[in-house]
């Protein structure tokens, strides 16, 4: 569509009044300062399989509904299945296990039905148990959803981006890759920007030479890179915000601190940050919690869990046949005060 400049001038007046408006913040001090999260828009998530892609997008949800109240649509066919991906954010919720069988777990029944309700007010999971998802089938089923239960998905997990179903756009495009990368995501930004959704899409990076360090005898892929990704610098070049994540192996020296990477430890990496404004590039650190199932950060050697270093956060919940004994004309705050559980007091790896 064609716009003459004169008739956009009251929203060219509201921006010069306003100035670019940054996005929502993550819950994490240090990857607030290089990362938001800007309805209207898309983040492309990049990591080797078990590096935690999946884990990093799921925080980021959880943060969004606990502090604005977003609700979620999550399509990630390797987290499991709907009953599975369900306990996973029940488990995040209550940073405790909600499983029975876990010998760790002190989850009350009543504690697990607030969970419940919670998680179901916040989050609806597209199952591909029986058909694997296009985009264009995906974004039919939400606005089928939307429309039928009245509600809004602000925020949409799809991935990762090889468990989609790209058979059509390939067909389109002669099977180049590239090109049906390109369109795609081009869809999905004229989509997010109409609808003022915020979608979250994770790559597997491709063609990594293995690297061997000889000090710790170890051997390991490096950072990925947004160009080793699927379709390239086509990819890239489509991208708004563009987020690496890796784990480092255990027992490599950390060049900037000089000691072995913690067993726990997460360097993420944005790469990529538009619209402008949104953030920039840098690197930070999050360190994973087990049994709390959450990413907690690090601030002046304290450990900061999501919101943490804000003082009060206001947590929006939804109406059910329980309710809380407050005053409803009133936000609804707490203070959540929350620490690890070291890792060695378990048999299990921790699942990143």
């Amino acid at each position: 569509m064609l716009k003459r400049i004169s008739s956009i001038k009251d929203r060219v007046e509201e921006l010069r009044e306003k100035g670019v408006q940054k996005g929502d913040d993550t819950g994490f001090k240090c990857l607030d300062e290089l990362y938001s999260v800007k309805q209207g828009t898309f983040t492309i998530f990049q990591g080797a399989p078990t590096h935690g892609k999946s884990e990093v997008i799921f925080e980021v949800l959880m943060n969004q509904a606990t502090k604005y109240g977003k609700k979620s649509l999550v399509l990630s066919p390797e987290s499991g299945n709907a009953e599975e991906i369900t306990l996973e954010l029940i488990h995040k919720y209550l940073k405790k296990s909600p499983y029975k069988s876990n010998p760790y777990s002190t989850c009350t029944e009543k504690e697990f039905n607030s969970a419940f309700n919670w998680v179901d007010y916040h989050f609806v999971i597209a199952d591909d148990d029986e058909k694997s998802y296009s985009f264009d089938e995906l974004i039919a089923e939400v606005d089928e959803y939307e429309a039928e239960y009245k509600t809004v998905f602000e925020l949409l997990m799809a991935e990762p981006w090889n468990e989609l179903n790209h058979k059509l756009a390939l067909q389109e495009n002669s099977g180049r890759q590239d090109l049906a990368i390109e369109d795609e995501l081009t869809m999905l930004r004229q989509y997010n920007k109409k609808k003022d959704k915020h979608t979250f899409l994770s790559f597997h990076p491709s063609n990594q030479q293995l690297i061997y360090d000889k000090d710790s005898g170890t051997s390991f892929y490096a950072m990925p890179k947004a160009r080793e990704a699927a379709g390239g610098q086509a990819t890239l070049r489509k991208a708004f915000s563009w987020i690496n994540i890796w784990r480092p192996p255990v027992g490599l020296i950390d060049p900037e601190f000089d000691r072995p990477y913690l067993e726990n430890e997460l360097i993420v990496q944005v790469e990529k940050s538009k619209p402008k404004g949104v953030g920039k590039k840098g690197i930070c650190r999050l360190f994973f919690d087990w049994k709390g199932n959450r990413y907690y950060e690090e601030i002046n050697g304290n450990i900061s869990y999501a919101f943490e270093h804000e003082e009060k956060v206001q947590t929006v919940r939804p109406i059910t046949a329980i309710q809380p004994n407050i005053e409803f004309d009133k936000p609804f705050t707490k203070e959540i005060i929350i620490r690890p559980t070291p890792l060695d007091e378990y048999d299990d790896d921790p699942p990143f």
